[in-house]
């Protein structure tokens, strides 16, 4: 017998991570309970939605569709969904997962190249996203992929609990999966019969695999807002919700944590992280082979633009043990608040220079795709600056930065042209570890040339959620029509952290060309080597 071993919430084997889908059905019994203890009024409750983390997967049984439209409130979720063998993949994809580069590859080549599937689906192969992994199912496990009558995503799974019935995928969060056309909002056969294709001994001729994806998925939910109907009697009868609150679609963490954000046309998102994360709302879809676009989850007039750098906060930390080591003898037993001390100190004292340029990729980049570190005086490549702690520190975190606004400029070439109040960037708003650094956040506001704001809430992507059911509440009781503003929702529990100062936004503006003109020369090493 094979014991899996759960840690941080997996099931961790090599570069397959999955979770227990049964451990998600037994975490919504222990919240509610634990909800129930505390006396919450459940019959107060009016409307719900949720967020879930993207591109998970979950694979519904031919016996689950009657086990959720017949819940005993007699017993818990987890004990009818497991006696009632609801899942037919018992183990469920995860973000994590990194398993499918075959089929990504595979998808590419047949749809014809990765910026045919970019402008598609909004983001070329990724081995998280859904689509690659249903592929890799319907390869690995035929017969399992056959008996799914419904595919789920993590955010519709939830809603399909709480509704009694299978909940659509919403086009948020569908916009994940490299299945959904970004364009029309609706699955592409394309890629659907690509992804859906699986082994049997029927003639391949006579199978027609897209469709019968497509019927797993169902149609996706374009209205963010949709009242998809009342709450399963389960609930009503085991906790005391009224019978009339509303379920609407359940969307993805990131675009739920957006609607937390309050933002306004202009305003630029940064997670500063083990991995750097940019997001900002555009009015056109401008896929890109380096960017990911999703559509909005409420708004079908809006996309949201997302751009993720692997190297941050881990890459900033080895530049700074690196020279920290070779500067200080006493380097035994430091603390890590006193070498960022260091650093920050260093870097405060230094000032741009439009001489040095140094690109950090200590991780297999993906924006641009490279390895490697390169530094660059008077535009020659160097093998380290002169001033060794001082340029390298700086260049470390102002290279990552002017990456971030060279490339949100240029997709948002085509807003400027339709609208400024979108083709400005007007505001950064920093979450994440090191977005408590003012040091790092002063050059961040110098490169972009604006006020950075620190974003204090916490739980966004629950709170976006909520957000997001306030909203269908309103509408609900209003015909149709949304009469309430989502920034006169919420308290501003933004901090204002850092002014540019213009003299450094000037040298950074004048950088700019350089900056990517010796990017290109990194890139084109990665090919040589």
């Amino acid at each position: 017998m094979i014991i899996a071993i759960i840690k941080n919430g997996v099931i961790t084997n090599e570069n397959v991570v999955t979770c227990p889908t049964m451990m998600w059905v037994e975490s919504i019994d222990l919240l509610l309970e634990k909800l129930q203890s505390q006396k919450f009024p459940f019959f107060k409750v009016k409307v719900i939605s949720g967020a879930g983390q993207q591109h998970g997967s979950v694979y519904w049984s031919t016996t689950s569709q009657f086990t959720l439209n017949s819940l005993n409130p007699s017993y818990s979720l987890a004990t009818q969904f497991k006696s009632n063998k609801a899942f037919t993949i018992t183990n469920s994809p995860t973000w994590q997962d990194s398993s499918t580069s075959l089929q990504c590859k595979n998808l590419e080549k047949l749809i014809g190249g990765p910026d045919v599937l970019a402008l598609i689906s909004g983001s070329k192969g990724f081995e998280r996203f859904t689509g690659n992994q249903i592929s890799k199912i319907c390869i690995q496990s035929p017969s399992q992929y056959l008996q799914t009558c419904r595919i789920s995503l993590v955010s519709s799974f939830l809603a399909s609990i709480f509704l009694g019935d299978f909940a659509q995928i919403d086009i948020a969060d569908g916009s994940g999966m490299n299945l959904l056309d970004i364009n029309t909002k609706n699955w592409d056969d394309r890629l659907l019969d690509i992804c859906g294709k699986y082994s049997t001994n029927t003639c391949e001729n006579d199978v027609k695999f897209g469709e019968e994806l497509k019927v797993k998925l169902g149609v996706p939910e374009s209205d963010g807002l949709k009242v998809l109907g009342n709450i399963s009697d389960y609930f009503v009868k085991s906790y005391g919700f009224s019978n009339d609150c509303k379920i609407i679609p359940f969307t993805g963490d990131n675009p739920a944590t957006l609607l937390s954000m309050q933002l306004l046309p202009g305003d630029v998102v940064i997670s500063l992280g083990t991995s750097d994360t940019v997001l900002f709302y555009t009015t056109k879809p401008r896929p890109t082979l380096e960017s990911h676009t999703l559509c909005h989850p409420i708004n079908k007039d809006l996309y949201i633009s997302m751009l993720c750098y692997k190297n941050g906060s881990l890459t900033r930390e080895y530049v700074r043990d690196f020279y920290y080591n070779n500067c200080k003898r006493d380097n035994e037993n430091v603390s890590n608040s006193a070498k960022w001390k260091w650093f920050n100190e260093i870097l405060a004292a230094s000032s741009p220079d439009p001489k040095k340029y140094g690109y950090y990729f200590v991780h297999q980049e993906i924006i641009p795709f490279a390895k490697g570190i390169y530094r660059f005086f008077n535009k020659n490549m160097v093998e380290d600056f002169k001033d060794m702690p001082e340029s390298n520190i700086r260049t470390v975190v102002e290279s990552q930065f002017m990456s971030m606004k060279l490339r949100i400029d240029q997709l948002l070439t085509d807003d400027r042209n339709v609208d400024k109040e979108f083709g400005l960037i007007k505001k950064v708003l920093v979450v994440g570890g090191a977005s408590k650094n003012n040091e790092i956040l002063q050059v961040l506001a110098d490169v972009f040339g604006v006020q950075v704001w620190r974003f204090n809430a916490t739980n966004s992507a629950s709170l976006g959620a909520a957000i997001k059911a306030r909203l269908a509440y309103s509408k609900f009781m209003n015909n149709n029509r949304l009469d309430i503003n989502i920034n006169e929702m919420l308290e501003d529990g933004n901090e204002l952290v850092a002014q540019p100062r213009q003299e450094n936004t000037a040298i950074y503006k004048s950088m700019m060309k350089d900056y990517f003109e010796l990017e290109q020369i990194v890139i084109g090493l990665q090919k040589i080597s």
